[in-house]
């Protein structure tokens, strides 16, 4: 006899349930079906046509780098039933064809409808902002739990769909993944559900569709201005998490941040906000911030308490004054919040130690731009002898902050190692050019296009009490080279250079 877990059983039993009429597909997006049988079922969405599947619909709609209708007549040799389109296609009279305006929307409204829109059925949080995102999503997780709350999780490290792990290949997946995590999450009987929202995906309508219950602002410093190309596209991309709550959501604000007016200002619902000033709706008032974490009083509109973590930084406050805002909005008692903070040790690549019994400190953290660098190395200063700092920067990414980048880490570091990070397509020396050319006159600084190689060098020059952050990759298991992908774990390399010496 066969054994089958019950959520796997459920999965599969689902991908036979789940079949649905193209004209309901049709009308659930706005579209129109101009061609081919509108009553024929599919029982599949794709829009990748190599794991397209028979019966499958396909959307054929502008992706990242092409356009889907490039790859339709591989969707239809493997299968597909119907296409979902923003352009007119010469498809064969038996393909029903569905013409949209807005491919990407029309994608996430099908992919809402197709899986029985599971975010009406679990309590979402979405969480956006160019940094603290990852560690906001963890935090809320575990007060949710704390309060009784099986709850799923969508972002940058993984994704936690009930009981397994998916790796995450973006910090928000396509429209079709996010309806299908979330309607596993159902299947599964979680309760809620946490999602880190990129700016790329609000552009390109990846969540539309989700009905978030809470949305989370963290800040905005500058990044992605290689997709976004203005500080003012970046922000207005930001605010339309905010733009999409419905009326009985919680906006929940960073007042502390410039951006703050903008985010609140396009919300239509209840706005909270957090912040270290008295006029914050939820305020931290930092009792202790030192080498062992912080402690806070947490002051909100149902009462105060005392919360204390071993996450380290200023930063970190605020990460968790987000996360507890968001859990008052949705009604959770201070003893969650308190608890869900307080057991929660550490995250994955984010102020994350290596120790391997050395007398002074290895810290990995995923800080890739200016401003998290700055919150980071001003953090770790105080507590450091010297403060050594390993560094480079993405290729095929924003190159404006690269040297801003540079100048952050020479002045507020004793000794600088300038590396690679991602190159992807790029010439890693070109990128470290433009590195060195924003360091201060005068620091100190090493140059070693070899991350192994800089990680070691800044190790062997650390000391007793001296700090050692390798910043920029955080828990990336992988260097994206020009020469193709290799396995570079950052904790494991520095763990490895420390048990050899």
């Amino acid at each position: 006899m066969i054994s089958v877990e019950v959520p796997a059983l459920r999965r599969l039993i689902r991908s036979f349930e789940v079949r649905m009429k193209v004209k309901e597909l049709a009308e659930a997006c706005g579209g129109r079906v101009v061609r081919g049988p509108d009553d024929r079922m599919v029982d599949g969405l794709s829009y990748d046509s190599r794991t397209t599947r028979r019966n499958d619909l396909f959307f054929a709609v502008q992706g990242f780098t092409s356009h889907g209708s490039a790859y339709v007549a591989d969707a239809l040799t493997r299968g597909a039933a119907a296409v979902i389109s923003d352009r007119e296609l010469d498809l064969p009279h038996e393909v029903p064809l569905v013409l949209v305006e807005n491919g990407r929307r029309a994608k996430a409204l099908a992919a809402s409808c197709f899986f029985g829109r599971p975010s009406t059925r679990l309590r979402c949080i979405g969480v956006t902002g160019t940094n603290g995102k990852t560690t906001t999503t963890y935090m809320l997780k575990s007060i949710l739990e704390q309060h009784g709350f099986s709850t799923g999780m969508i972002g940058t490290i993984r994704h936690l769909v009930g009981r397994r792990q998916v790796t995450a290949a973006n910090t928000t997946p396509d429209a079709v993944d996010i309806q299908r995590y979330l309607a596993e999450m159902v299947d599964e009987n979680q309760d809620a559900a946490v999602l880190e929202v990129s700016s790329h995906a609000l552009v390109q309508a990846r969540t539309m569709g989700v009905r978030f219950r809470v949305g989370i602002f963290t800040n905005l410093s500058q990044d992605h201005l290689d997709f976004h190309e203005t500080m003012e596209n970046y922000a207005a991309a930001k605010a339309m998490l905010f733009s999409s709550l419905e009326p009985d959501a919680t906006g929940v604000i960073n007042n502390d941040d410039h951006e703050a007016a903008r985010m609140a200002k396009a919300c239509r619902c209840p706005v909270l906000t957090y912040g270290l000033g008295e006029e914050a709706s939820v305020q931290g008032i930092i009792r202790r911030l030192d080498s062992d974490g912080f402690s806070m009083n947490l002051k909100t509109p149902i009462g105060e308490t005392v919360v204390s973590s071993r996450l380290l930084g200023r930063h970190n406050v605020y990460n968790a004054l987000a996360a507890s805002t968001a859990a008052v909005a949705l009604d959770l008692p201070l003893s969650a919040i308190r608890t869900g903070i307080e057991v929660l040790t550490s995250i994955p690549g984010r102020v994350e130690s290596v120790d391997a019994g050395q007398d002074f400190r290895v810290i990995v953290d995923y800080a890739h731009t200016d401003d998290a660098l700055k919150n980071l190395l001003e953090n770790l200063r105080p507590l450091a002898t010297r403060l050594i700092s390993v560094f480079g920067c993405g290729g095929d990414r924003d190159a404006f902050k690269r040297p801003l980048m540079a100048r952050v880490a020479t002045t507020l570091s004793d000794f600088t190692v300038v590396t690679s990070d991602n190159p992807r397509s790029e010439d890693a020396r070109s990128i470290i050019d433009d590195i060195v050319a924003g360091c201060v006159p005068g620091a100190d600084v090493m140059v070693e296009p070899d991350r192994r190689s800089a990680i070691e060098a800044a190790i062997r020059e650390a000391r007793g009490g001296d700090i050692v952050v390798i910043a920029g990759k955080g828990h990336e298991d992988y260097q994206i080279l020009n020469s193709g992908i290799i396995e570079f774990d950052d904790r494991q390399v520095a763990r490895e250079i420390l048990w050899n010496l």
